[in-house]
């Protein structure tokens, strides 16, 4: 089905305006995961470094939440110490972790250090030790371990990265039903279309004057057929199990306007089910009215339980208005759902920094701005300048001059 961007609200943020900043503490993991852009290259940081790069970010980003990112960050040993800081300095702390490392009583200290969010990192391509050889929907049995884990330390949301291969592309319904049984424990999950740098005929690369090897790219690729996978389709996939299944929100891309980098739903619901979705209006308000009331965009609300009052959104958003008339009439067949929490959950479709009809297309509004060398980037794009000193470039057989990204 056409997406009818009418209907959808453009997020608003911007190189220095944004919701979300990133800061990578450790290059050291001890996955090997398919698409992976990060190389082994200088291992662990300081903590001192890595919290002026906090302070300088937040000054020029005006961000509302920061990344902690890796490589691994539960191998860095300061880690407790630095969602201290973070929390300390005003931000939302969010872990990213594929959570292998993770134990009951780390988790509490994370929590008394104010972590806002864990992303695990959780999907069939990463053929984890002792998760090998699994179907995507198999997997779920490892994502429900880590949300109960976290359900347990108060005030702490749960979010998974999940990439999306052409073979996964399928089992994205089953994703979405175990994501709804969830409701009032997983907030966010984002699932992200398989990216890597193509390797083909007619397409070189270059960083300023050096005409570069893709091999030289861990996450390099002469399998193209992999990296067909589009938000669009994954849209597709799961209005197919569910035709009223509908996203409010979006990026655009940089260099194909026309793409959809990020493709958003909110689930609104309980626990025993869905009953709608927010709609464009509700996300408009909601991020205009917060960077109006504290000066900066809303990465993600830090209360879980929204609550009926959510309803009174029904006033301005028609699809508010129905999820609002579906809770009712199921609250009159049976009361007992006056007394159940009311909760959002936000899906996300992405499709990351890629090489589209020979150009870089990043997301016009990264969420995921990083330092590097006192320089503002993509967080994607790091390894350009450690490995290279510069962004590298795709040059189409027959152009020789170098296009910006």
């Amino acid at each position: 089905m056409p997406i009818d961007r009418d209907k959808l609200y453009r997020l608003p943020w911007s190189k220095v305006d944004t919701a979300g900043a990133w800061v990578e503490v450790t290059d050291s993991c001890d996955f090997r995961c398919p698409g992976c852009y990060r190389h082994r290259l200088s291992g662990h940081r300081s903590l001192d470094e890595v919290k002026e790069e906090v302070k300088t970010i937040r000054r020029l980003t005006n961000c509302d939440r920061i990344a902690v990112a890796g490589g691994e960050p539960l191998l860095w040993p300061h880690t407790v110490e630095l969602i201290e800081f973070i929390a300390q300095n005003g931000l939302k702390p969010v872990l990213l972790t594929h959570g292998e490392h993770l134990t009951e009583e780390l988790g509490r200290d994370l929590q008394r250090a104010g972590l806002a969010k864990f992303h695990f990192h959780v999907d069939a391509g990463m053929q984890r030790p002792g998760w090998t050889d699994r179907t995507e929907a198999e997997m779920n049995e490892l994502r429900q371990h880590f949300a109960d884990l976290v359900w347990e330390l108060d005030g702490v949301q749960c979010g998974f990265n999940i990439t999306v291969f052409k073979s996964t592309l399928p089992e994205l319904p089953e994703i979405l039903e175990w994501c709804r049984r969830n409701m009032h424990k997983v907030q966010h999950v984002s699932l992200v279309a398989f990216r890597s740098i193509p390797v083909e005929d007619g397409l070189r690369y270059r960083a300023g004057e050096r005409w570069i090897d893709p091999g030289l790219f861990q996450h390099s690729t002469r399998d193209l057929e992999e990296l067909t996978v589009t938000t669009e389709a994954m849209l597709d996939v799961l209005q197919e199990h569910d035709p009223g299944y509908r996203p409010c929100t979006y990026l655009s891309g940089t260099t194909a306007p026309e793409t959809h980098k990020f493709l958003v739903t909110v689930q609104v619901g309980s626990e025993r089910g869905v009953y709608g979705y927010l709609g464009r209006r509700t996300l408009e308000i909601l991020q205009v009215g917060y960077h109006l009331a504290r000066g900066r965009y809303p990465a993600f609300l830090q209360q879980t339980r929204v609550g009926r009052k959510l309803f009174l959104m029904a006033a301005f958003d028609p699809e508010v208005r129905r999820a609002a008339q579906r809770y009712l009439r199921a609250a009159a067949k049976d009361p007992r759902r006056w007394m159940e929490g009311i909760y959002t959950q936000s899906i996300s479709l992405q499709q990351p920094n890629e090489i589209l009809r020979g150009e870089a297309n990043l997301c016009d509004g990264c969420l995921n701005m990083m330092l590097h060398e006192g320089r503002l980037i993509p967080s994607c794009r790091l390894d350009e300048y450690r490995l290279f000193g510069d962004q590298v470039v795709p040059v189409p057989a027959g152009r020789t001059e170098v296009v910006s990204a």
